[in-house]
């Protein structure tokens, strides 16, 4: 027997072995191994999401309906090999290069998403994509100011001006056709005294802001101040006439007071006795020596006030005595 084995263990060293004997070995172990890793494998049933990817859609067509962009994707295979899918580009390509305005519907079949070897697709849902396919048309649309409360009793509401005044929109036909205005959200003008601009979103149909977003726009709301007509007679007209300390002036004016017409802000006129006291009407002589002179009337008003008219504008200052005053000393 010992004669045998000897004999055994000498014809396997007499085998001639190759050179690199060593590095055949390791990847025959290597080879096995990967073997029983990807065959060997447990296969599992997964649920993966899988995105819808538009491709090639004719610059004039726009799709007009929302539709599922993600597949609830079944898929049966090694778990490994599954997982790797999230770092591939996998998606389902729907191609509409030789698509028309209409309604378009694809089949999501297995063979529609390409996957790697060794994967299979059990189930897809949703099992079908409708898309509605529409003409995209560019359209100008007006914003209009929305406002809502009365401003303050002594003032108005003058211009209500938009910025910018127009939203310039891309989208479908089937949205745009109709549109002509974009209407702001309420703007709450109530107890208002003073023009302000207040930036406000628009209120905009889910359609239309699906097109644009949220954008938010200017609005630039004037106030008036209500003003009334009013006449006021008897406005005395005064000069300085004092010369200085040394000197008194005996003058006459002719006529003595005039009459104002003014446009006044209603908020000034609660007291109306008092109205006379926002004028001051003066004459400014060039020279206090004896004579008669003509004289345009000035007539000072605070700068809220418009004077409309004044009658008579012009007086006759005659200047009787310019005399020295006795000082005591």
């Amino acid at each position: 027997m010992e004669k045998l084995v000897r004999q055994i263990i000498d014809n396997l060293t007499s085998v001639p072995r190759p050179k690199n004997w060593a590095l055949m070995l390791l990847s025959f172990f290597f080879a096995l191994f990967l073997w029983y890793f990807v065959v060997g494998e447990d296969k599992v049933d997964m649920n993966v999401t899988i995105p819808v990817e538009i491709v090639n859609l004719p610059r004039d067509l726009v799709i007009s309906n929302q539709f599922k962009k993600q597949l609830e994707v079944t898929i049966s295979g090694q778990r490994s090999l599954i997982r790797a899918l999230t770092e591939q580009h996998i998606s389902r390509s729907i191609d509409l290069s030789d698509a028309t305005p209409g309604t378009v519907v694809k089949q999501n079949q297995p063979d529609s998403i390409k996957l790697p070897r060794g994967l299979s697709i059990l189930r897809i849902q949703p099992p079908t994509l409708t898309l509605l396919l529409d003409q995209l048309i560019q359209k100008e649309l007006s914003i209009k100011p929305i406002l809502v409360g009365k401003v303050d009793k002594d003032y108005m509401l003058g211009s209500v001006i938009p910025d910018p005044p127009t939203l310039e929109i891309s989208g479908p036909q089937a949205v745009l056709g109709k549109a002509q205005i974009l209407n702001t959200i309420p703007i709450d003008i109530n107890g208002m005294k003073q023009s302000t601009v207040k930036q406000v979103p628009l209120d905009l149909q889910p359609e239309i802001a699906d097109l644009i977003g949220e954008p938010i726009v200017g609005v630039r709301i004037n106030i008036v101040e209500l003003k009334k007509e009013v006449k006021l007679s008897d406005i005395p007209v005064e000069f300085d006439h004092t010369g200085g300390k040394e000197t008194e002036t005996i003058y006459q004016i002719k006529p003595p007071t005039i009459t104002i017409t003014a446009e006044i802000p209603q908020r000034m006129i609660q007291k109306p006795g008092e109205l006379k006291n926002l004028f001051q009407a003066k004459i400014i002589p060039e020279t206090l020596k004896n004579s008669t002179l003509k004289l345009k009337v000035q007539v000072d008003a605070p700068p809220q006030v418009k004077i409309l008219s004044v009658s008579p504008d012009t007086v006759t200052l005659e200047i009787n005595e310019t005399r020295k005053l006795k000082i005591k000393k």
